[in-house]
């Protein structure tokens, strides 16, 4: 069954609020990479977004998951901070 946009952007937020929580230990481990989330869980952590991208697309069909880059600055985009150009 495909999410819908609210099941989306309530992931996206809850992984974003988990990632803020612990950034600073994923800083002294992973600065500059990035993690892979979902359900308010570390996943796994990627050299390129595009990885990250490819792996949450294989793990997890439904597609209710995040990406955020480790470094001093999160941003949270809302729905379309998993979005990730590939070409």
């Amino acid at each position: 069954m495909k999410p819908t946009r609210e099941q989306k952007e309530r992931e996206i937020d809850d992984n974003l609020e988990f990632f803020l929580a612990e950034f600073p230990r994923l800083k002294q481990h992973h600065f500059g990479k990035f993690a892979l989330l979902r359900n308010k869980e570390l996943v796994a952590v990627f050299d390129t977004p595009a990885d990250a991208q490819t792996a949450g697309a294989r793990l997890f069909e439904d597609g209710l998951f995040s990406i955020q880059k480790i470094d001093d600055t999160p941003v949270s985009l809302g729905s379309y901070s998993h979005a990730v150009h590939l070409g």
